[in-house]
């Protein structure tokens, strides 16, 4: 019992979270360092979305990861700072910024977790029901005859990330008369007529193969397009086929089994939305005598079972429905591009925690309000009475 009541202790410790609060600031440090190197959203899975990090560079360091470090400090915070706390009146404003803090962690765990964002392109006049997540991918199989809604079956991100140095992985389904053999996973490739100068990074397939090429941290520059190699086979054996999965594809691969054309594609990760966006007017304001926007906004018509209804989203001014956070992030074209026409980007953030921070901070206000004005009104009747007593003269 004591082993327990001295961890109990330690859990709840001023101790700990003096540790947990210098391992997130050198998390931080380190984080920005090799968000230098290797780009934002490399430094903030490795540093803030993992468990433990062990790393070389600027100097070689081991660290619990943000996950960890935050999932302690959530019970450091609910062992000392509500159940270990002494329960008085006077107490009532630090309990209730403790669960403001807790409040904010859970909206961090739910957000890592149980949320996804991506973006939605759109020319004027266009219209979609989904957005995509330019860092994921999928592989989507259908049946090509279909008419109207299409049936897909999708395997998704993770299990073909892990495709590399050699792995291969067989996927089968009793709705599918064939098995999809995946392998040699590539970040980032282009196809290219196979010759004797290089070597190929996956199968070739008609006289083409894939070959790597370096990966882009960032979302400005070039954009990665993912490749894999498969293979299928339908389950009477009497077929096998080889090709190419590319991310930029413009066609489908296709095989043919069960008396039926088979599509499969890889392509950017594809998410629904409840309703459908039809972008009406773009428009954009430079600064004066630059080409820099000052402000850009779309004028769209949000679409659904219950009719139309025209919305305005532009800078700092989100639409919030349906669960989903459609902002105004970019526009087109810029740079090179080949066609002319305007088009829209909107960020599309479906996080169920998304008022969570918003009610944390409101709560975390009462409870220092609850805490501080009880010690600054006793302040300011001190003062008065010490203003009060009659001056002695010497």
């Amino acid at each position: 019992m004591k082993i327990l009541e001295r961890l109990f202790a330690l859990l709840g410790s001023y101790g700990l979270a003096c540790l947990l609060l210098l391992n997130l600031f050198l998390l931080t440090w380190f984080g920005t360092l090799h968000q230098v190197e290797k780009g934002l959203y490399e430094a903030q899975r490795l540093y803030f979305e993992s468990w433990f990090v062990v790393e070389s560079y600027p100097v070689p360091h081991a660290l619990p990861g943000g996950v960890l470090c935050m999932g302690l400090l959530a019970v450091n915070l609910f062992v000392g700072g509500l159940v270990r706390i002494q329960k008085k009146k006077r107490t009532i404003g630090v309990l209730i910024v403790h669960v403001g803090i807790a409040l904010l962690l859970a909206s961090g765990f739910v957000k890592l977790y149980h949320s996804d964002d991506g973006v939605l392109r759109l020319y004027e006049g266009e219209s979609s029901d989904e957005y995509v997540d330019p860092r994921r991918w999928e592989v989507a199989v259908w049946d090509t005859s279909q008419t109207g809604p299409v049936e897909e079956h999708l395997i998704g991100n993770d299990q073909l990330v892990e495709l590399v140095d050699g792995r291969k992985r067989t996927f089968t389904s009793p709705e599918l008369p064939f098995d999809l053999e995946l392998s040699k996973f590539l970040p980032n490739c282009e196809p290219m007529p196979k010759g004797p100068m290089w070597t190929a990074d996956s199968l070739v397939v008609g006289g083409y193969a894939f070959k790597a090429q370096p990966y882009n941290p960032e979302d400005d520059g070039p954009p990665n397009i993912a490749g894999l190699s498969a293979v299928f086979r339908s389950r009477d054996g009497s077929t096998t086929q080889e090709d190419l999965l590319w991310g930029f594809e413009y066609h489908p691969a296709t095989f043919e089994a069960g008396g039926k054309t088979w599509g499969v594609s890889l392509r950017r990760t594809r998410y629904s939305m409840p309703y459908r966006i039809r972008l009406e007017d773009f428009r954009k304001v430079d600064h004066p005598g630059m080409t820099l926007a000052r402000s850009f906004e779309s004028d769209i018509t949000r679409i659904d079972g219950s009719g139309e209804r025209k919305v305005r989203i532009q800078m700092n001014e989100p639409l919030r429905e349906g669960g989903l956070v459609l902002f105004q992030s970019s526009y087109g074209p810029q740079g090179n591009e080949r066609d002319p026409r305007q088009y829209s980007v909107f960020s599309v953030v479906r996080n169920p925690s998304d008022h969570w921070p918003l009610y944390a901070c409101i709560v975390i206000a009462i409870g220092l309000a609850l805490a501080l004005i009880p010690k600054l009104l006793k302040f300011v009747r001190a003062q008065n009475e010490a203003r009060a007593k009659p001056q002695v003269s010497t």
